[in-house]
């Protein structure tokens, strides 16, 4: 059974059907060949009602309308403002106020293409006019977009959470401390980059200057601390806090910021509405491949390949995530939650992984790939903001994907980094 599904779907993503397509027509064939009597449209458009038919993938819209707002109404061009106020004229001041505003809309958007068009669209220019390389700055904000999924909200945990059958506020909760380390690991590369290159930031302002600008960015730092608080006082649920998070996007920027007009609300209702159809279209697919995996026994006998290769329990991790690391060159994100969560999850569980901490390690694989070509969407797009060529940009990317790296080994290594909050908390 595997050969025929695998056998079906690689041909069809290597002639660039679309995944969501691949995946059911892959099905369906293997469902004629092992299954020609069962009532295999029956089977597939009910799986595709019941994937989606779920409360915490109602999250996704509006999170991604949170992105789209954050872009359209000024608040992403306060954080960066609040920042740089902090960094200074420190050496990379300016590139570590970017970093540092990409964690902070990490806490908002929960989408990395997000976070790399919004942040980097304000702070790539900048970064360029203050003397920064094209291509480093390109680079860096890119890098460091991809924190957007790992701190929460985050899209890709939700996703994982639903696929699996885990808490959304447990995944959550699990991903500030990787998402942190992976931001404080840009930043000191960043800081000695810049140095050697002798890139400074802005002069520091007074104290009271700080703090006009902090106060000015007030309203975009008060959205986290809003839509995570909620979540984590137990005043609403992962779902109602991406529909609060909406609310106060829309009131801040028609209200406090003006900035928001009904075309602007428009476009983001549009780009909000076609990634979300595309994801859920996605999960139809991806829930009959999963019911035939499980049919097949497809688990069990990646359980037992992986076991004969070796019983080192570190080892097979580092090869699921080579493997995640390759995935990520050519599927998104989403797709390689939703087909190899299902596949590894029961393997990495019989070597005694939490299931939570192979969460976080497979979001942050999925996000690396965001950077590695041929799909790298976060590196098109700050390739495209940098406005120079993708083969300058890829050289200063690939360290900042070995920072990245060395951040997934230490957390392969030492999990207590990623359970201590949950753990913390009594959430496992």
């Amino acid at each position: 059974m595997l050969t025929v599904l695998l056998g079906t779907l690689f041909p069809l993503l290597f002639l660039s059907v679309p995944i969501a397509i691949s995946l059911s027509i892959c099905t369906v064939v293997t469902f004629f060949v092992f299954f020609p009597s069962n009532p295999v449209d029956y089977m597939l458009a009910q799986s595709i009602v019941s994937s989606i038919d779920s409360f915490p993938l109602m999250a996704i819209p509006f999170f991604m309308l949170v992105g789209s707002l954050m872009e359209r109404t000024g608040l992403a061009g306060k954080l960066i403002d609040a920042a740089e106020a902090i960094t200074g004229d420190t050496p990379g001041g300016l590139a570590s106020a970017g970093i540092v505003a990409c964690m902070f809309f990490a806490a908002i958007s929960g989408s990395g293409p997000a976070t790399a068009a919004a942040i980097g669209g304000l702070i790539i220019p900048a970064m360029i006019a203050q003397g920064y390389s094209r291509p480093y700055s390109g680079a860096l904000i890119a890098g460091a977009s991809i924190i957007g999924p790992v701190i929460p909200p985050s899209i890709l945990m939700i996703m994982y959470s639903v696929t699996i059958g885990t808490s959304v506020t447990t995944m959550f909760t699990a991903g500030f401390l990787p998402g942190f380390l992976m931001g404080f690991a840009l930043i000191a590369y960043n800081y000695f980059y810049s140095k050697k290159r002798n890139y400074r930031g802005n002069k520091r302002s007074g104290e009271k200057k700080v703090s006009a600008v902090l106060l000015d960015a007030s309203w975009a730092i008060m959205m986290p601390v809003i839509v995570l608080g909620g979540i984590y006082t137990g005043v609403f649920t992962p779902t109602e806090s991406s529909v609060i998070g909406v609310v106060y996007s829309i009131a801040v920027g028609v209200f406090v910021y003006h900035k928001l007009t009904w075309a602007k609300f428009k476009e983001a209702l549009i780009d909000a509405a076609v990634t979300s159809a595309t994801i859920m279209l996605l999960f139809g697919g991806a829930n009959t491949f999963g019911r035939l995996l499980t049919i097949g026994k497809i688990p069990q006998q990646v359980i037992e390949m992986m076991t004969n290769l070796t019983d080192n329990r570190i080892l097979i991790m580092m090869i699921i995530n080579f493997i995640f690391l390759i995935a990520g060159m050519f599927i998104d994100g989403n797709s390689i939650v939703i087909l190899f969560a299902p596949l590894f999850v029961p393997l990495v569980l019989s070597l005694g992984f939490d299931v939570i901490h192979f969460g976080i390690i497979m979001v942050i694989n999925c996000c690396v790939g965001m950077l590695t070509p041929p799909l790298g969407s976060n590196l098109f797009i700050g390739q495209r903001i940098a406005n120079c060529s993708l083969e300058s940009v890829l050289m200063e990317c690939l360290p900042v994907i070995g920072v990245h790296i060395i951040v997934l080994i230490i957390l392969i290594l030492f999990p207590i980094i990623t359970l201590f909050l949950p753990r913390l908390f009594g959430m496992i």
